[in-house]
């Protein structure tokens, strides 16, 4: 008898994900995975900076409470003749050093609450920040999650045809040798072989698509050698939980009390709120006060009046008169945009549309939020009926395949009996595993849509 295996260019493509067996390579689990991609998303690196961007503008919003402080100093050097004609006409040359400083603060008492409103709009911002890379987070967990559950199910795929191949192969083996004795005709073995192809066909399918899906997933978390990576297999949660996916109205209410995005959405429409308050604040007076010390202090190098040189001696030293002649000063200003070319009142009717789309929006995202709940749970209850569907299928198969192939090899029915009874059964097995990812899924889904998943 000539025995027959797996071809080496078909083993080779059946290797190629575990190729690198005999190298050090790194095995990635599924929260592995959700760490890297959370780590490297670009997403998640812009969603930070723009938490660090809306911070410190709320910092900006604070301040504008406080008093400024501004120091400034100069110096001034004067050379040449002046004529003064006020007690008579004069000519004098001046030669001298000029010195000044000043200190001065203000401090805003009333802005028509154009500080107050920025201050709540910003503080809101932030929320949002915080809360837009919250989503941001579960979106790219759900993202991962579904990517490693079609790798395993690639895997299991690849297993049952490659076991379903070498069943086909250890019959044609069998058929062979039974032909080659005159107790199976001919056209058992061709059919045969016409079968072990076709099973070689498919395995060479599941195999690219298994490759391809690893590539796809390790695209994600942003990895470029596959080689050096292996997925670890996990424990498929597939089964029901009526207690938590059960009532499909204490979902839509959850998510609508958890989801982040929906809390941002409603925070966006009391930002766009405090900024019509804000805007408004151009129809009010504003009030400030302000304070200051000032001091000039001068050297006389050389002077000259009508020609005549006038003594410099006895000048008091530039620190002395920097300090001995400083003054303060102290005032209140009110001022009041009596007519602003129409400039508030346009941007307080565009902050007021910019908060009505922020209420549609925020409809539409409770919308969304309700119809995606229905269609995942809908997905979710015909998740169930598949799987019990599926697991008696699958033991139905199994044991007319068992039935058929005692009764084959005893030469009570044909070929194709047998044949058909190896497909459904393969059928039956790939329909189980898919069943069984597709309900681990479709949680996941509806925890992702009710704002819980994790």
């Amino acid at each position: 008898m000539k025995n027959k295996s797996i071809p080496a260019s078909l083993v080779l493509l059946m290797s190629l994900h575990i190729a690198t067996a005999q190298q050090v390579v790194k095995i990635l689990d599924l929260k592995d995975c959700i760490n890297i991609a959370l780590e490297k998303s670009t997403a998640v690196l812009k969603g930070n900076n723009n938490i660090a961007l809306a911070g410190s503008q709320v910092l900006a919003a604070y301040g504008q409470y406080l008093p400024n402080l501004v120091a400034g100093g100069g110096y001034n050097y004067d050379k040449g003749n002046n004529f003064y004609s006020s007690a008579g006409p004069e000519l004098a040359y001046v030669n001298r050093s000029q010195y000044n400083y000043q200190l001065t603060s203000s401090l805003n008492l009333f802005t028509g609450y154009y500080n107050y409103s920025t201050w709540k709009a910003s503080k809101l911002n932030k929320e949002m920040a915080d809360l837009t890379l919250e989503r941001a987070k579960q979106q790219i967990l759900l993202d991962i999650t579904q990517s490693y559950l079609q790798v395993i199910l690639d895997k299991k795929i690849v297993a049952l045809d490659s076991a379903n191949l070498n069943t086909s192969l250890k019959r044609e083996d069998q058929l062979t040798m039974l032909t080659e004795v005159g107790r199976k005709p001919g056209t058992d073995l061709y059919q045969q072989q016409a079968q072990t192809s076709n099973d070689k066909l498919v395995l060479i399918n599941a195999v690219s698509r298994l490759q391809n899906d690893k590539i796809i997933l390790m695209q994600k978390l942003r990895i470029d050698s596959t080689e050096n990576y292996e997925l670890a297999e996990i424990p498929v949660d597939d089964g029901q939980s009526a207690a938590i996916y059960g009532n499909r109205d204490a979902l839509v209410n959850q998510a609508l009390q958890d989801r982040v995005d929906y809390k941002s959405a409603l925070l966006n429409t009391q930002f766009a709120d405090w900024n019509i308050k804000k805007l408004r604040s151009g129809y009010m007076p504003s009030v400030n006060m302000s304070l200051g010390v000032y001091n000039n202090g001068a050297w006389f190098n050389a002077l000259g009046v009508n020609g005549v040189t006038e003594n410099t001696t006895g000048q008091e030293a530039i620190p002395t008169q920097l300090y001995k002649y400083t003054y303060g000063l102290g005032a209140i200003n009110a001022s009041w945009n009596l007519f602003d070319r129409y400039y508030t009142k346009s941007n307080v009717a565009a902050a007021r549309i910019n908060a009505d789309n922020a209420r549609i929006d925020l409809q539409d995202t409770r919308i969304n939020i309700v119809a995606s709940i229905k269609q995942a749970y809908n997905d979710y209850t015909n998740a169930v009926q598949q799987m019990e569907t599926v697991g008696k299928g699958l033991f139905a198969a199994r044991k007319a395949y068992e039935a058929v192939n005692g009764q084959y090899k005893e030469g009570a029915t044909d070929f194709i009996t047998e044949s058909n009874a190896q497909l459904v059964l393969l059928q039956a097995e790939q329909n189980k595993i898919q069943a069984s990812i597709n309900m681990m899924l479709q949680k996941k889904i509806l925890d992702y849509y009710v704002g819980a998943i994790r």
